[in-house]
């Protein structure tokens, strides 16, 4: 039945698509002819000219995409049904004594699968990071669309040392740093 639900959700999102994209296009000329021929390449700020290349979805605001490609996102506390997840990856980024980790995981999309918490429990030497994912409420369509996905843990200055970061997620994702 989910499935049903499924097909039926990704059915009615691509009709949608299909719809805007055909009246979109016919809507997208500037007003005044005069006004393009005067700047090149310059319409009302939001679709980019003829010149210029397309750089994120008009309408929708820029988020930078994280290390790889991968959706950078923070956590959104209150989600449904928190879960840990596994991560694929955790890199360190050492400055000095400052350590910020990047933990990647493939997960769904938002709001079906959402960021809730990040725990870390700190050890001799080593850090347990924990990443909690849930849903929204209400009854959403949820499409099945794998997504590489990213955040940032700042761990702060630390003392001199080597240390192991360790997925609590029940992964077997680790790295080890140095701290001069």
């Amino acid at each position: 039945m989910t499935t049903i639900r499924r097909l039926a959700g990704l059915l009615a999102v691509a009709a949608l698509v299909a719809a805007c994209s055909s009246s979109a296009a016919a809507s997208i000329a500037p007003t005044d002819p005069g006004a393009a021929s005067a700047a090149p390449g310059a319409t009302d700020g939001i679709i980019p000219g003829p010149d210029e290349p397309v750089t994120d979805v008009p309408g929708k605001p820029h988020v930078d995409p994280g290390p790889g490609g991968a959706t950078l996102v923070t956590p959104k506390p209150g989600q449904l049904d928190i879960h840990p997840v596994s991560l694929d990856s955790i890199s360190a980024s050492v400055d000095g004594r400052h350590v910020v980790l990047t933990a990647f995981w493939t997960s769904g999309v938002e709001p079906c699968y959402t960021l809730d918490t990040i725990v870390v429990a700190r050890g001799d030497g080593s850090f347990t990071i924990t990443l909690r994912e849930g849903h929204g409420p209400g009854d959403v369509a949820c499409i099945d669309l794998a997504q590489l996905k990213a955040t940032r843990i700042d761990l702060g200055d630390l003392e001199p040392g080597s240390y192991t970061v360790s997925d609590g997620g029940g992964g077997t994702a680790r790295t080890t740093f140095e701290v001069a």
